[in-house]
């Protein structure tokens, strides 16, 4: 990654979002001790939250020590069967086909109270949780509506891609949060090449989905028999 016209932000220990600096500003930070291994780091020209230490140029200036290290959640330790296997969707899948699910996505990390899809949007992809906790929610007149919480092994995001259509609802980081974004191209390739792998994956899909369709209309009838 170029860093020489990098232009970055921070999320600060205050919860506030400090910048746009450069490379030479967040290495002066680290000095003065206003940035650490775990702070979260947004590069704009990427458009994706790191933690410090995945960034070129930091690192060197950085303690890391064990503790923090495990936490930095590389890609390549996301990535790992066992890891994908908490994913529900996934987890009928032997070694060697979650090594090829990995190929087709991007591991995404965000701090909390990051909005990682937003209502209306297009519905380009879908979103494995593979660390975190996520809200599903709609603004109603400027309160919160909570659709479902998603936590680790959950998918969102699905919906968009069976229909193309817009995203219908937001999704909020509570916690930091790591997912593997699947882009809905990649995952039609992926289905004609691999539909031995891609068929437990749509089943899947299609539980989840019935699953939450099963709840909307049990809280339609109750609203439904509380009014009657």
């Amino acid at each position: 990654m170029d860093t020489t016209d990098a232009v970055y932000r921070v999320w600060a220990l205050d919860d506030v979002v400090y910048g746009p600096v450069n490379l030479e500003t967040l290495r002066s930070w680290i000095l003065d001790e206003r940035i650490h291994a775990g702070t979260w780091i947004y590069h704009e020209k990427s458009r994706r939250w790191m933690i410090a230490p995945d960034i070129l140029g930091l690192r060197d200036l950085l303690v890391v020590d064990p503790g923090v290290a495990e936490g930095l959640n590389h890609a390549s330790e996301c990535l790992r069967p066992g890891v994908l296997r908490r994913v529900k969707v996934l987890a009928e899948l032997n070694d060697d086909q979650l090594h090829l699910v990995s190929h087709i996505g991007e591991v995404l990390r965000f701090p909390p109270y990051t909005t990682i899809m937003k209502l209306g949007t297009p519905g380009d992809s879908m979103f494995f949780l593979l660390e975190g906790t996520v809200r599903l929610r709609l603004l109603a007149k400027g309160r919160e509506i909570l659709i479902a919480l998603q936590e680790v092994g959950g998918v969102f995001g699905q919906i968009s891609l069976f229909d193309g259509g817009p995203r219908v609802t937001d999704a909020v980081s509570d916690t930091p949060v790591t997912v593997l974004k699947i882009g809905a191209g990649s995952f039609k390739l992926f289905c004609q090449s691999h539909p031995e792998i891609a068929t437990p994956i749509l089943l899947g899909l299609g539980r989840t989905l019935a699953s939450r369709i099963r709840t909307d209309d049990k809280h339609l009838c109750e609203i439904v028999a509380m009014n009657g």
